[in-house]
């Protein structure tokens, strides 16, 4: 994993084998985030246990297991402080969410092997729509610049053009693809669900960098277009295999001719992390997975694409898939 990766990456459920953070402090990082315990530091457990109307002792033993990894530290007089290793909001906050998803995982897989649409547990996989974007952000931070320099060297190849790639950033979440696209002087739209679009607005970044903003579900309403690149980043795996098929075709009508699609994803015949992603969509999502390569490459050859490739970026590798009107 590049040295840029490991600053946050390492905090996320997908994260390379070596890398990935032991269950038992997810667990209990995740746990004492979530009844406050770190609100409280520094404390003894007994004054946590009292303003938090918890057990003391399962608050000694959580935070016994945080200072031995060195989240925390301890005194002589057994009062717990978050120096001098504290982390930021958003670490706290991606740290948190890795133990929410072993729970998910300890939960919802042996239900859902059995019965797909098995009822997911009460388990938010974010605190707030903001901080979930925050988090998605954060995990894919190591790949944004890659995977755009990915998409216009295929926009230009065989061009002189330097600029003006009219670019539609389809499900763009978190809005960083959008934000370097505009950046690299590409005029740029971004389509998400209304909520997500509410959120950027109110972000204000992607507009000030003049990326236009769309609302609406891509599979009953897509921008108008036309464009030169759609990019669907970490999109297309949220749904079936069928439905993917199906927005493929309708994306195909709104690009250019010669223009190219760009799917940048996990693929589940990648690795560990790819195998992993499958199952992180199979406890988030009703129908979504981390489709193979041979997936893709059909789907899209069957809705007329030419020139169907698979580019690697960065470690753990995350594929684009790209293919061309």
């Amino acid at each position: 994993m590049p040295d840029d990766a490991r600053g946050t990456q390492h905090l996320t459920a997908l994260a390379a084998p070596d890398v990935l953070v032991d269950w038992r402090l997810a667990v209990c990082f995740e746990t004492a985030h979530a009844a406050g315990v770190l609100d409280e530091l520094p404390a003894t457990a007994t004054q946590i246990a009292a303003a938090r109307h918890l057990d003391a002792d399962a608050v000694r033993a959580i935070l016994s297991v945080l200072a031995a990894w060195e989240h925390v530290t301890a005194d002589e007089h057994g009062v717990f402080s978050a120096e001098p290793r504290r982390l930021d909001p958003h670490e706290r906050a991606a740290l948190a969410q890795h133990g929410t998803w072993i729970r998910r995982w300890a939960t919802l897989v042996p239900r859902r092997i059995h019965d797909r649409q098995a009822t997911a547990p009460d388990v938010p996989l974010a605190p707030d729509p903001a901080t979930g974007l925050a988090l998605l952000e954060s995990a894919s931070r190591p790949y944004i610049s890659a995977v755009v320099e990915v998409c216009l060297n295929a926009c230009r190849a065989g061009t002189d053009e330097q600029g003006g790639v009219r670019v539609l950033d389809l499900g763009g979440g978190h809005g960083a693809y959008a934000l370097r696209f505009a950046h690299r002087g590409c005029a740029t739209t971004m389509q998400d669900l209304p909520g997500v679009i509410d959120l950027a607005h109110s972000d204000g970044r992607l507009a000030a960098a003049g990326v236009d903003l769309v609302a609406g579900d891509a599979f009953t309403h897509l921008a108008p277009g036309p464009f030169d690149l759609v990019l669907c980043g970490t999109f297309t795996n949220m749904f079936s295999l069928d439905r993917v098929r199906g927005l493929l075709g309708r994306l195909r009508a709104i690009l250019t001719p010669g223009g190219q699609i760009a799917i940048a994803t996990w693929l589940r015949d990648t690795g560990p992390v790819g195998a992993a992603f499958g199952v992180q969509m199979l406890v988030a999502t009703p129908s979504g997975d981390a489709h193979g390569h041979d997936d893709y490459r059909t789907a899209l050859a069957d809705n007329g694409y030419t020139d169907i490739r698979i580019v690697e970026v960065c470690q753990p590798p995350l594929a684009v898939i790209l293919a061309q009107r």
